[in-house]
This record gives structure tokens, C-alpha cells and sequence, in this order.
């Protein structure tokens, strides 16, 4: 497929179209689906449509990912399909028990109207998200153990579409089920999540969008992905330890709390020369298995198991050899 040019305005609205437009379908598409296989099929469409437009208006830095399609694929629909659902399993019930336990009622308040109007609604649990997940994201940055989990998501050394959702479960269900979990005990009125939770996925999905695209004004407000690559950066920015731009949807609470970091040159957003580990040129892990074990401590004692399940094999047949 060959890559086109874009016009400049066009770079500046694709980003707030695309977004507008699918958080139109995910809100239809929950809404209508009839069971969990089809709640996802919002999220599938939409990374496909990002995927397209990476090959027809891809920046100018971009670096092919195509030896880790494999592994972008598996660890994706492990996330999308699996992980939420043992999570939830396993969160719901615990954070369902803690209202029901402390005010004796399944929700911790007692009626949505507690909260405010539909659209105030929709402001609180978009910004109590956010809020949540920035502070989980930057704790898997700050903190060793989450560390562990999160590093294999920062040895992309571009970001893609594809791999987006590719993160260790543990690291996925940290960042998502400890906050959309919670949120769904509050007592929100459902139609006030059922605009907020696409908000916030769609936000998250498209600061993973390698296209030739600008934030401009978004910038300031979203992570988009001109600012989430300098979250992505292998050096790190002056002036901080871990990392920059933690806002998984909102660029509010990196604004608050000091961690916002977009520079500029000759007026035009500046991009960081290299993606990947930070300080370090550690590779990318293209093997599943190991993406998904390793972490747990679980893929060396594996690997030494297979081969000693190998070498009888390999010494009968070294013995057989030697009789020829």
C-alpha cells in the first residue's frame, strides 16, 4: 500500500475525528451487543482502522514492528478477551463486599441522584478514571514489583496500533480493573459510565496511533500520541527519575502533578529521537510465552525443564548415530 502525504489541517483534525467518531460507535455498540464476544468487536474495529491509516499516512519516524505481529496479536486478544474477564471475577465481588460490609447496600451511594445530573455524572467518573489510572500508571513506573510487569510494554520501540494493549496481564489488569472495577460500585447512573468508560478507552487506544498526525490544542488535554511518545522516550527527560506524561486519557493530573513534558522547536512539537527501554537499548520481546512468563519468574525454570525432557531423546538418538 503506498503511504500519501497529508495536508496539515488534515493532520491537526484526523486525531479529534477518529476520536469523536468511535466514541459514537463504542457507546452504540455497548449499548446493543448481545453478548461479551460482541462487546469487543468496538474495540477490534477501531484498532483496524488504525492500522489502516498507519500504512496509508504513516509519520516520518515511524519503525517497522512486522516480526513482532505475532506476538502484538496473541498478547492483544489475551488482554482484550481474557484478562478483564479473570479480573473482574476476581475484583468484583471483593469491591462489592466493601459497601455492602460498611453501609449495608451494594453500591456506596445509595441513589445516582446523590451524585449530581447526567452530565456532571459524566465529568466526575471521567476525571475519578483518569485520576485513577494515572497514578496506577505511574506507580508501575515508580514502584520495583509493578516495574517488573510494566517494563515489557516499554521495550516497543515504536508505538503502534497492534501494540497498544500488548502488556503482561498483571500490568493490563492493574491499570484497568483497579479503577473501571471500583468505579462501577460508586452509584453512577449507568448511562453516565456508558459515556465516560468509551471516552477514556478510545482516548487510551489512540495515543498508540502511529499515523502522520498532530494534537495541536489536544495536546494539552489528551494523550495523544505526540505527547505519549515522550512517555515512551529512552531518555528520559531532564529533571525527571522515571518518566513523563503518565495521563493515560487526561494530561490534567501530569499538569498538576509536574509531570507534563511536550517540548517545542521553531514552534512545531518536537518528537523524541528514540523509543524503547528507558535508558537502556534492551530489545523487544517478540516470544509470547516468555512476554507472559518471565515476569512471574516462571519462563528460565520452564526452559530447563523442556531441556531436560529433550536431552534423553537427544542422547538415544546421538547413540543410534553412532551404530550407523
Amino acid at each position: 500500500m503506498t503511504a500519501k502525504p497529508i495536508g496539515y489541517a488534515d493532520n491537526l483534525i484526523a486525531l479529534p475525528v477518529l476520536l469523536f467518531m468511535f466514541v459514537g460507535v463504542s457507546i452504540v455498540w455497548r449499548v446493543y451487543s448481545i453478548d461479551r464476544l460482541a462487546l469487543h468487536f468496538d474495540v477490534v474495529l477501531l484498532l483496524c482502522s488504525m492500522v489502516l491509516l498507519e500504512r496509508i499516512y504513516p509519520y516520518r519516524s515511524a519503525i517497522s514492528q512486522k516480526s513482532l505481529l505475532a506476538r502484538d496479536i496473541i498478547i492483544s486478544l489475551i488482554n482484550v478477551y481474557l484478562t478483564g474477564l479473570v479480573a473482574g471475577m476476581i475484583l468484583l465481588p471483593v469491591f462489592r463486599f466493601l459497601p455492602e460490609y460498611f453501609f449495608g447496600r451494594k453500591l456506596v451511594f445509595a441513589s445516582p441522584e446523590q451524585l449530581g445530573p447526567f452530565w456532571l455524572q459524566v465529568i466526575v467518573s471521567l476525571l475519578a478514571i483518569s485520576f485513577g489510572r494515572y497514578w496506577l500508571h505511574r506507580l508501575q513506573h515508580e514502584v520495583s514489583f509493578l516495574w517488573r510487569f510494566h517494563a515489557y510494554h516499554h521495550r516497543v520501540t515504536d508505538i503502534q496500533a497492534l501494540n497498544g494493549p500488548v502488556s503482561h496481564p498483571v500490568d493490563f489488569a492493574i491499570r484497568h480493573m483497579l479503577v473501571f472495577v471500583p468505579i462501577s460500585v460508586v452509584g453512577f447512573t449507568p448511562s453516565a459510565l456508558l459515556v465516560s468508560v468509551p471516552i477514556a478507552f478510545v482516548t487510551a487506544t489512540l495515543s498508540h496511533w502511529s499515523a502522520d498526525v498532530r494534537g495541536g490544542v489536544f495536546n494539552y488535554l489528551l494523550s495523544t500520541p505526540e505527547v505519549h511518545r515522550w512517555h515512551h522516550a529512552v531518555e528520559i527527560p531532564q529533571g525527571h527519575k522515571y518518566s513523563v506524561n503518565y495521563g493515560v486519557e487526561l494530561m490534567l493530573w501530569d499538569m498538576i502533578f509536574g509531570t507534563f513534558h511536550l517540548p517545542y522547536k521553531d514552534g512545531i512539537v518536537e518528537w523524541p529521537e528514540r523509543l524503547g527501554y528507558p535508558g537502556s537499548e534492551l530489545a523487544d520481546e517478540g516470544r509470547s510465552l516468555k512476554y507472559l512468563l518471565a515476569p512471574l519468574g516462571l519462563y528460565a525454570p520452564l526452559s530447563r525443564l523442556t531441556q531436560l525432557i529433550k536431552m534423553p531423546g537427544e542422547s538415544i538418538r546421538r547413540g543410534l548415530q553412532s551404530l550407523d
